[in-house]
């Protein structure tokens, strides 16, 4: 699905005249770099006011998308963080709907993330990169211990905070411990990853399940 944009009326904060305005309502991000990147810049949605001349970020919906990384963020406005709770539920319903629709053919089973305002999914795709590269670390770090790197579900990861790459126990249905011991021995090679330490800490306690692989 490609990346759609909408026009409504915007309101500048200086108490201008309405104007007419074209803005990004559905963001395909890992098939459109260049809005990815205006996002990670703070330049999507960035409207001007034709009378006073003021720059700011037009603050309709919008659904963040990116297939790769089983991301479905609903970006509300920051002016509604007082109605979160109708503002989920409502998510929840047009989920369903887009699930069984528009993304019927992608099988979701991962739930979506609400946002409130453009800054909040700045954060979020930064931190996501910032994850990714530690990931790429953990990942050359297990491979050099030689360990098999296994690579998690990227919505599973994202929920525990965790790695993307782990490194994979040398036997057969590997238990949670199994998983923990391997960690643990990448991580005494020097290795320092926050996240590979949270992934051992959390599946070296008793009765955690082992972690979802694709």
């Amino acid at each position: 699905m490609k990346s759609l944009q909408n026009e409504a009326s915007a309101h500048c904060p200086h108490g201008c005249e309405p104007f007419d305005v074209t803005y990004w309502s559905f963001v395909h991000g890992d098939e459109n770099e260049e809005l990815k990147s205006a996002i990670l810049g703070g330049e999507l949605n960035l409207v001007r006011c034709p009378e006073c001349g003021h720059y700011f970020h037009y603050d309709g919906e919008l659904i963040y998308f990116d297939k790769q990384a089983e991301l479905l963020a609903f970006v509300f406005s920051p002016k509604d963080k007082a109605r979160e709770a109708e503002l989920k539920a409502k998510m929840a319903a047009d989920y369903q709907v887009i699930k069984n629709t528009l993304f019927n053919e992608l099988h979701l089973d991962y739930p979506p993330i609400s946002l409130f305002g453009l800054e909040e999914l700045q954060h979020l795709l930064h931190h996501e990169e910032e994850n990714a590269a530690e990931s790429e670390v953990v990942a050359a770090a297990a491979a050099t211990q030689g360990f098999e790197v296994a690579r998690l579900k990227p919505s599973y990861a994202r929920a525990h905070h965790f790695p993307l790459y782990v490194p994979a126990p040398a036997v057969k249905n590997p238990t949670a411990n199994d998983y923990a011991v391997a960690a643990a021995k990448v991580l005494q090679s020097g290795l320092k990853s926050p996240l590979l330490l949270h992934f051992k800490d959390t599946l070296s306690q008793e009765g955690q399940e082992p972690p979802v692989c694709l």
